[in-house]
């Protein structure tokens, strides 16, 4: 199996140093490199966790992974390459919308593994809601769980609101699982994690401790008729 600090994390670090055209003009056989073993990576990480989550068979790592350039148009920040190679392992590839899993290898202990349910669409997030007002405790319980608290430090509250939304009893004892907008969680990896043989095992057992809250939302929009 591919060691990242062989290849991918050297040249993401240089990237990190060089981040414009000529270089990586320059450098485009490393980065052919770099990418093809992020690709076996990603492949060889499907076929692990296909054993947990059997809807990831027959996903290629091509369906998964993100290409490297960065989106300018909207950006205050003009550097082309991101500095890091990234996948979402989901039913349908890196755009689904059912929950999914989440790798990402960047230098300077800033690689991370994770996931659950990235929400764009309102009907998907209103259905949840729903039924996290209603039975909350089925999440709750799942987040609670010593093992997921090993992982995990809590859902990423990226975009997360302030008040509970409108419709909901503010005084809910778990008004605070509404406030959110994805329901995701991340497990971040040392440099030294990336480059240990345990990597590929530790990445499993991520997943599988994720596996129930992703299997509990994507139960949620799979029963409203959703997805």
């Amino acid at each position: 199996m591919i060691n990242p600090a062989n290849n991918i994390m050297p040249f993401l670090a240089a990237l990190q140093q060089n981040n414009n055209k000529p270089w990586f003009d320059q450098n485009r056989d490393w980065f052919k490199a770099a990418q093809a073993d992020f690709s076996q990576l990603i492949t060889d990480v499907i076929e692990i966790l296909s054993d947990t989550e059997p809807k990831f068979a027959g996903l290629t790592a091509k369906d998964c992974i993100y290409r490297i350039y960065r989106d300018l148009r909207f950006s205050f920040d003009k550097t082309p390459y991101k500095t890091h190679f990234s996948a979402n392992i989901a039913p349908g590839g890196k755009n689904s919308e059912w929950c999914g899993f989440y790798v990402q290898l960047e230098p300077n202990n800033l690689s991370m593994c994770g996931g659950g349910l990235w929400i764009e669409d309102k009907n998907i997030l209103k259905a949840v809601r729903n039924e996290l007002y209603s039975v909350p405790e089925d999440l709750v319980e799942i987040i609670e769980t010593k093992e997921f608290k090993r992982y995990f430090g809590g859902l990423w509250d990226y975009q997360k609101l302030k008040k509970v939304p409108t419709g909901f009893d503010a005084d809910f004892k778990y008004a605070d699982l509404l406030k959110y907008k994805h329901y995701i969680v991340t497990n971040t990896l040392t440099d030294e994690q990336v480059a240990s043989p345990d990597l590929y095992s530790h990445i499993a057992s991520v997943h599988r401790t994720l596996h129930p809250m992703c299997r509990l939302l994507d139960s949620i929009i799979e029963d409203a008729g959703l997805l």
